[in-house]
């Protein structure tokens, strides 16, 4: 690359260069470059990063951005680019550069715009200024698989989703479905070990080095973190969360496990968990469907994501309360320490109650943005259903995600476990309280869970 073709390039991009330093990560050959203004350069094997020469190629690296700038910030005026491509060890390199004393640090800057047609919106800038005749050039290319198409500002981001429901509801299948949309990031009951730890008082430690301490709301820690993972703040989710086995649920969320057992012992423990959530962070970045299940929530307590989150879509699934209590009981979830059948029907039905009258408010406010979903429906006709749960949340049911759904729900394949997701024959299963309920608790379901009943006819639902 020239200098005269690098200074087109920075000129297109608004940038002024002055004494300049380019880092250029060869992503072919994964081979290192560092490119100054005078056009001198040097290279260097991509292994010099690697753990065990970590410290010996930061200051190879340092040797040529000048060793005062690096480690003292005593010289001004220095502006550095990292020019790189998608997997090339960029977020390691450019984690490295910006803990340079003095260092300010932008990672991706063109990663929205260089996702837009410019000759379709506007774009406006801090001071006020509107343009729509802008010619944008990326440094890295997006991949159309894993960008959504949107054509004007009022709809520009990604679609956080927002899957709302109840223990044995049917849950886990769905969310599995919706992690098999192209372009998904998925994560399985973020709040899981977060809310084990605010009971018990625990101190959150995140990866970018935060400590909360107790005491906690556990409502306001949740918001957080459901907005955290909404806007793929990931070095801001509390390790504990990080850390859940329920993380290598999702097909992108175990990224983070992976990473961490992979650089075990090859780096101080903090160091290891900043770079790993460093590069979930990227792949949630990547991900224009970016879908969080919680069974731990009323809808009342995210209410304000739908101000925050314009796009936000919220899936509420609500299963028949006698099919749900009779299979929690079978968990124990209606011992007596647990008040009895009475008491856990009591507190299960007068849950979903709220939910469903706070999902009437917040339609006449926020139309279009929650949808209802009845696991019958999932289970009886799963393609049918499938296809309106992508269309709600604007994603394509391609021929691959459509084989899935399929293979998990109607091929016959063996049941897998009381939280996984296939199912022999998911239409099956969904009428066996019917059978193996006990008549007594089945009676105090139908008298204290009668509103649900009706109100979503489960007695008589027909399928989607």
């Amino acid at each position: 690359m020239s200098t005269d073709k690098c200074k087109d390039y920075c000129s297109g991009t608004g940038m002024v260069l002055r004494n300049h330093y380019f880092v250029i990560l060869g992503g072919m050959f994964m081979v290192y470059v560092i490119f100054t203004m005078s056009g001198t350069h040097d290279t260097f094997s991509a292994n010099t990063l690697q753990a065990s020469n970590m410290s010996s190629g930061i200051m190879k690296i340092a040797k040529y951005l000048k060793p005062e700038f690096v480690f003292t910030g005593t010289r001004d005026n220095v502006q550095v680019l990292l020019l790189t491509y998608m997997r090339s060890g960029s977020s390691l390199t450019g984690d490295i550069l910006q803990h340079s004393p003095g260092a300010f640090y932008v990672y991706e800057p063109l990663h929205s715009l260089g996702n837009r047609n410019p000759s379709k919106f506007t774009i406006k800038f801090a001071n006020g200024t509107l343009s729509s005749k802008i010619t944008v050039v990326t440094a890295v290319p997006a991949l159309s698989a894993n960008v959504t198409s949107i054509d004007n500002v009022e709809s520009f981001g990604p679609i956080p989703v927002l899957l709302l429901t109840y223990m044995r509801s049917g849950s886990s299948l769905t969310g599995d479905i919706l992690q098999h949309a192209r372009g998904a990031f998925y994560v399985y009951e973020p709040l899981h070990l977060i809310q084990q730890g605010v009971v018990h008082d625990f101190p959150l430690t995140h990866p970018n080095g935060r400590i909360r301490k107790p005491p906690f709301d556990f409502a306001e820690v949740a918001y957080d973190n459901l907005y955290n993972w909404f806007t793929c703040n990931v070095t801001n989710i509390p390790v504990l969360g990080l850390n859940d086995a329920f993380m290598r649920k999702g097909l992108k969320s175990r990224l983070f496990t992976l990473c961490m057992n992979d650089i075990h012992g090859k780096m101080v423990a903090k160091n290891a968990i900043n770079l790993c959530a460093r590069q979930l962070q990227a792949a949630c970045e990547n991900s224009p469907f970016r879908i969080l299940k919680t069974i731990r929530l009323l809808l009342s307590d995210v209410r304000n994501l739908l101000e925050d989150l314009p796009n936000l879509k919220i899936i509420h699934l609500v299963r028949d309360p006698r099919a749900t209590l009779y299979s929690q009981s079978l968990l124990g979830r209606c011992s007596q320490k647990e008040g009895g059948r009475n008491g856990c029907t009591s507190k299960f039905c007068k849950r979903v109650e709220l939910d469903v009258l706070e999902e009437e408010r917040l339609l006449k406010k926020y139309p279009g943005r929650i949808m209802p979903v009845f696991y019958q429906d999932i289970a009886k006709e799963p393609l049918k259903t499938t296809q309106k749960l992508y269309d709600f949340i604007g994603a394509k049911f391609t021929q691959e995600a459509q084989e899935y759904v399929y293979n998990i729900t109607m091929a016959g394949n063996p049941d897998d476990c009381s939280i996984c997701t296939t199912r022999s024959n998911s239409s099956e299963h969904i009428d066996t309280w019917k059978v193996k309920m006990d008549p007594t608790f089945q009676e105090i379901v139908n008298d204290r869970c009668n509103y649900i009943i009706q109100r979503y006819n489960f007695d008589n639902r027909p399928t989607t």
